[in-house]
């Protein structure tokens, strides 16, 4: 691949389930290519293609109607494809979808290929209102994640109201032993100096 590999990420912990992802893609392609699923539990979530450094649907295809792009991208070419849903079966994210009613038999996520072509992100990315959904390279998704943990830990210890406990920094301010120092220790001894 000449290019750096890109991939979607969809951070589940920030998602609201409002469905403009789906409803974008589906806007765009005349059929959704991510899909809203709702648990047990109530909660719905999207669903979309990893695409995959190693996708089971491109090795299960026997008319090769699949292939990566320079972007790590799995693309389906929906005129070479026979209809057969091998590759449905095989996906382990069930994100491969058979419309009955569209003109291809089979479609899936492609990272809005014509929009990356343009220099675009994919539709769902710039819909998404609570920026769940990331693109980009493996490294940016992890630094951004990375960042998005640490925003987390520093909010939860300026306002532990809002979380419902009082976890990390000021747990660990109690606990932590340095070179045999208790940082709890140190205010006890003071006051029991004077």
């Amino acid at each position: 691949m000449s290019k750096s590999k890109k991939t979607l990420y969809i951070d589940y912990n920030l998602c609201i389930g409002c469905e403009s992802c789906e409803a974008v893609c589906g806007y765009l392609y005349g059929q959704p290519r991510i899909h809203m699923t709702r648990t047990s539990d109530g909660i719905t979530v999207p669903i979309s293609c990893h695409h995959c450094a190693n996708p089971a649907c491109l090795k299960a295809c026997n008319v090769n109607a699949f292939y990566q792009d320079d972007e790590g991208a799995v693309i389906l070419q929906p005129k070479t494809c026979v209809g057969c849903m091998v590759c449905l079966s095989v996906c382990p994210f069930a994100a491969i979808s058979h419309s009955r009613t569209g003109p291809n038999p089979v479609a899936k996520c492609d990272l809005c290929a014509e929009r990356r072509a343009k220099g675009m992100t994919p539709a769902c990315v710039e819909i998404c209102p609570c920026g769940a959904i990331l693109f980009g390279s493996p490294e940016i998704i992890e630094a951004e994640l990375r960042q998005r943990v640490a925003e987390g830990i520093v909010q939860s210890h300026m306002h532990p109201e809002r979380f419902g406990t009082q976890v990390g920094l000021r747990a660990m301010k109690k606990s932590v032993s340095v070179e045999g120092y208790a940082a709890g220790t140190a205010e006890k001894e003071e006051d029991q100096g004077s």
